[in-house]
């Protein structure tokens, strides 16, 4: 597998693109008395974005296990960004598809990382300009890995200057 670089097009902003109003009502009866609460309405602005220029996410195979692979993001623009790692596994938005593109199934330590919340301690980065950051992950823990190739697609969301940031890389990894 060689290393691959990646930058996306794609709109970063998590699907919120108006705002969202919210309004409803809350009977309560305490001591005979019906009380009525009514919830203000919310509004929530779209959430800011910017394009991915800032920064490279580059996808490598590890030494060890074929199904490990080294991440590395590098800040290449001005301003510095900022991430949170917890563990490799979580802190990346990760898509295995087969050679034919069927969607790869996950291990039992897959589906759990999907449904459990984060427990334990996370870590703040930020990187100025030229800094870079790796990160391991091995896909073998959380994919159904057989022998064959593998289309794998990794997001990892970022801040620069307060902003969302989302990367996205793909990448090929074969297993004997």
């Amino acid at each position: 597998m060689g290393m691959h670089r990646g930058r996306s097009d794609l709109p970063c902003n998590g699907g919120a693109n108006g705002l969202l109003a919210l309004r409803q009502l809350h009977p309560v009866r305490a001591a005979g008395i019906l009380f009525v609460a009514a919830a203000t309405t919310v509004a929530l602005p779209p959430i800011p974005t910017r394009d991915n220029s800032c920064c490279e996410m580059k996808i490598a195979a590890a030494a060890g296990t074929p199904t490990q692979l080294t991440v590395t993001i590098t800040n290449v623009g001005a301003a510095a960004i900022s991430l949170v790692r917890t563990r490799g596994e979580r802190d990346f938005g990760i898509r295995v598809k087969s050679a034919f593109g069927n969607e790869v199934g996950r291990t039992e330590e897959g589906k759990r990382l999907l449904r459990e919340p984060h427990e334990g301690s996370s870590l703040y980065k930020e990187l100025r300009t030229g800094e870079s950051f790796r990160q391991e992950l091995d896909l073998g823990r959380i994919f159904e890995l057989k022998s064959g190739t593998y289309g794998v697609t990794l997001t990892r969301e970022v801040s620069v200057g307060g902003v969302r940031v989302t990367l996205e890389s793909v990448t090929e990894m074969k297993i004997p």
